[in-house]
Protein backbone atom coordinates (compact mmCIF):
# COMPACT_ATOMS: atom_id res chain seq x y z
CA UNK A 1 0.00 0.00 0.00
CA UNK A 2 2.91 2.25 0.00
CA UNK A 3 6.12 3.23 -2.42
CA UNK A 4 9.11 2.45 -2.29
CA UNK A 5 9.31 -1.64 -0.63
CA UNK A 6 6.77 0.41 2.23
CA UNK A 7 4.03 -1.63 3.50
CA UNK A 8 1.09 -1.29 5.76
CA UNK A 9 -0.18 -4.27 7.42
CA UNK A 10 -3.97 -5.02 6.14
CA UNK A 11 -5.02 -6.06 10.06
CA UNK A 12 -3.31 -2.86 11.33
CA UNK A 13 -5.46 -0.92 8.57
CA UNK A 14 -8.46 -2.46 9.35
CA UNK A 15 -8.15 -1.87 13.04
CA UNK A 16 -7.39 1.55 13.12
CA UNK A 17 -10.03 2.66 10.76
CA UNK A 18 -12.92 0.25 10.62
CA UNK A 19 -14.84 1.66 13.60
CA UNK A 20 -14.75 5.37 11.83
CA UNK A 21 -15.58 3.74 8.36
CA UNK A 22 -18.38 1.88 9.68
CA UNK A 23 -19.96 4.54 11.82
CA UNK A 24 -19.92 6.81 8.35
CA UNK A 25 -21.12 3.82 6.22
CA UNK A 26 -24.23 3.29 8.57
CA UNK A 27 -24.72 6.63 8.79
CA UNK A 28 -24.96 6.63 4.64
CA UNK A 29 -27.37 3.69 4.64
CA UNK A 30 -28.91 3.75 7.37
CA UNK A 31 -29.43 0.15 7.72
CA UNK A 32 -26.65 -2.17 9.90
CA UNK A 33 -26.72 -5.29 8.08
CA UNK A 34 -25.89 -3.44 4.73
CA UNK A 35 -23.39 -1.07 6.55
CA UNK A 36 -21.30 -3.75 7.81
CA UNK A 37 -20.81 -5.11 4.55
CA UNK A 38 -20.28 -1.96 2.73
CA UNK A 39 -18.00 -1.74 5.61
CA UNK A 40 -15.92 -4.99 5.12
CA UNK A 41 -16.03 -4.21 0.83
CA UNK A 42 -14.32 -0.96 1.69
CA UNK A 43 -11.11 -2.47 3.14
CA UNK A 44 -11.58 -5.57 0.57
CA UNK A 45 -11.28 -2.67 -2.20
CA UNK A 46 -8.63 -1.08 -0.03
CA UNK A 47 -6.69 -4.14 0.04
CA UNK A 48 -7.26 -5.32 -3.31
CA UNK A 49 -6.32 -1.79 -4.85
CA UNK A 50 -3.59 -1.26 -2.36
CA UNK A 51 -1.15 -0.05 -5.32
CA UNK A 52 -3.49 2.61 -5.71
CA UNK A 53 -2.29 3.97 -2.69
CA UNK A 54 0.63 6.43 -3.58
CA UNK A 55 1.21 8.26 0.38
CA UNK A 56 0.71 6.42 3.42
CA UNK A 57 -0.44 9.64 4.92
CA UNK A 58 -3.77 9.81 2.47
CA UNK A 59 -4.77 6.68 3.98
CA UNK A 60 -8.03 7.55 5.59
CA UNK A 61 -8.81 10.04 3.06
CA UNK A 62 -8.59 7.42 0.57
CA UNK A 63 -10.43 4.95 2.58
CA UNK A 64 -13.40 7.39 3.23
CA UNK A 65 -13.27 8.08 -0.63
CA UNK A 66 -13.55 4.07 -1.06
CA UNK A 67 -16.33 3.92 1.29
CA UNK A 68 -18.51 7.05 -0.30
CA UNK A 69 -18.29 5.51 -3.66
CA UNK A 70 -19.28 2.37 -2.11
CA UNK A 71 -22.58 4.10 -0.52
CA UNK A 72 -23.03 5.97 -3.34
CA UNK A 73 -23.17 3.19 -5.85
CA UNK A 74 -25.65 1.06 -3.36
CA UNK A 75 -28.13 3.96 -2.61
CA UNK A 76 -28.35 4.30 -6.46
CA UNK A 77 -30.17 0.72 -6.72
CA UNK A 78 -32.49 1.68 -4.30
CA UNK A 79 -35.88 2.63 -4.72
CA UNK A 80 -36.31 7.14 -5.22
CA UNK A 81 -36.48 9.26 -1.98
CA UNK A 82 -39.74 10.51 -0.83
CA UNK A 83 -39.83 14.66 -1.05
CA UNK A 84 -41.47 16.24 1.90
CA UNK A 85 -42.75 18.54 -0.44
CA UNK A 86 -45.43 15.47 -0.95
CA UNK A 87 -48.33 14.33 1.28
CA UNK A 88 -46.07 10.60 1.38
CA UNK A 89 -42.82 12.42 2.21
CA UNK A 90 -44.80 14.52 5.17
CA UNK A 91 -46.37 11.92 6.74
CA UNK A 92 -43.00 10.06 6.58
CA UNK A 93 -40.94 12.80 8.30
CA UNK A 94 -43.68 13.42 11.10
CA UNK A 95 -43.06 9.32 11.76
CA UNK A 96 -40.02 10.03 11.60
CA UNK A 97 -39.19 12.99 14.06
CA UNK A 98 -41.62 11.55 16.78
CA UNK A 99 -40.76 7.95 16.89
CA UNK A 100 -38.29 7.40 20.27
CA UNK A 101 -34.41 6.49 19.19
CA UNK A 102 -33.70 3.18 20.09
CA UNK A 103 -30.77 2.42 22.67
CA UNK A 104 -28.39 1.56 19.84
CA UNK A 105 -29.45 5.20 18.35
CA UNK A 106 -28.73 7.05 21.52
CA UNK A 107 -25.10 5.29 21.93
CA UNK A 108 -24.04 5.84 18.16
CA UNK A 109 -25.62 9.62 17.92
CA UNK A 110 -23.31 11.03 20.79
CA UNK A 111 -22.20 14.35 18.54
CA UNK A 112 -25.51 14.66 16.16
CA UNK A 113 -29.38 14.69 18.04
CA UNK A 114 -31.63 12.10 17.04
CA UNK A 115 -34.01 14.52 15.74
CA UNK A 116 -31.03 15.71 13.15
CA UNK A 117 -29.79 12.12 12.04
CA UNK A 118 -33.31 11.36 10.75
CA UNK A 119 -33.65 14.64 8.92
CA UNK A 120 -30.40 13.89 7.12
CA UNK A 121 -32.66 10.81 5.43
CA UNK A 122 -34.32 13.82 3.49
CA UNK A 123 -31.42 15.02 1.63
CA UNK A 124 -30.33 13.61 -1.32
CA UNK A 125 -27.19 10.98 -1.22
CA UNK A 126 -24.59 13.26 -2.67
CA UNK A 127 -25.75 16.07 -0.11
CA UNK A 128 -25.77 13.43 2.81
CA UNK A 129 -22.07 12.55 1.93
CA UNK A 130 -20.99 16.15 2.23
CA UNK A 131 -22.26 16.97 5.63
CA UNK A 132 -21.76 13.56 7.04
CA UNK A 133 -17.80 13.75 5.90
CA UNK A 134 -17.23 17.49 6.49
CA UNK A 135 -19.40 17.34 9.94
CA UNK A 136 -19.67 14.44 11.04
CA UNK A 137 -15.77 12.80 10.16
CA UNK A 138 -14.03 16.43 9.94
CA UNK A 139 -12.44 16.41 6.27
CA UNK A 140 -11.92 19.54 4.53
CA UNK A 141 -13.46 20.83 1.44
CA UNK A 142 -10.32 19.80 -0.59
CA UNK A 143 -9.95 16.36 1.05
CA UNK A 144 -14.02 16.02 0.02
CA UNK A 145 -13.35 17.00 -3.46
CA UNK A 146 -10.57 14.35 -3.82
CA UNK A 147 -12.32 11.93 -2.29
CA UNK A 148 -15.92 12.30 -4.65
CA UNK A 149 -13.53 13.61 -7.77
CA UNK A 150 -15.41 16.82 -7.79
CA UNK A 151 -13.92 20.13 -7.41
CA UNK A 152 -13.53 22.09 -4.17
CA UNK A 153 -16.33 24.34 -5.64
CA UNK A 154 -18.74 21.42 -6.52
CA UNK A 155 -18.18 20.82 -2.32
CA UNK A 156 -18.90 23.65 -1.01
CA UNK A 157 -21.84 24.42 -3.07
CA UNK A 158 -23.04 20.75 -1.93
CA UNK A 159 -22.40 21.80 1.54
CA UNK A 160 -24.17 25.04 1.84
CA UNK A 161 -27.36 23.27 -0.42
CA UNK A 162 -27.39 20.32 2.01
CA UNK A 163 -27.21 22.50 5.16
CA UNK A 164 -30.12 25.11 3.77
CA UNK A 165 -31.82 21.43 2.71
CA UNK A 166 -31.53 20.47 5.81
CA UNK A 167 -32.44 23.18 7.72
CA UNK A 168 -35.54 23.69 6.01
CA UNK A 169 -36.73 19.93 6.66
CA UNK A 170 -35.84 20.19 10.85
CA UNK A 171 -37.86 23.45 10.34
CA UNK A 172 -40.80 21.64 8.78
CA UNK A 173 -40.64 18.60 11.64
CA UNK A 174 -38.28 19.59 14.80
CA UNK A 175 -38.34 22.63 17.13
CA UNK A 176 -34.60 23.62 16.72
CA UNK A 177 -32.02 25.36 18.91
CA UNK A 178 -28.94 25.23 19.28
CA UNK A 179 -26.48 23.22 22.06
CA UNK A 180 -23.48 24.74 24.34
CA UNK A 181 -21.28 24.56 21.02
CA UNK A 182 -23.53 26.32 18.78
CA UNK A 183 -24.55 23.07 17.21
CA UNK A 184 -27.77 22.45 15.91
CA UNK A 185 -30.01 20.03 17.90
CA UNK A 186 -34.07 19.68 17.67
CA UNK A 187 -37.04 18.17 19.31
CA UNK A 188 -39.97 16.54 17.33
CA UNK A 189 -42.73 18.95 16.98
CA UNK A 190 -46.04 18.12 19.32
Amino acid sequence: MAPAGETIDAGELFDAYHDRIHRYVLRMVKNPAEAEDLTQDTFLHAYRGRESLRDPQAVRGWLYRIATHLCLDHLRQRKPQVSIDTGEGADRMNAAVSKSPSVLEITERKETSACVQRCLDFLPDSYRAVILLHEAHSLTAPEIARLLGVTVMTVKIRLHRARRRLQRVMEYGCAISKDSRGLPVCQPKS
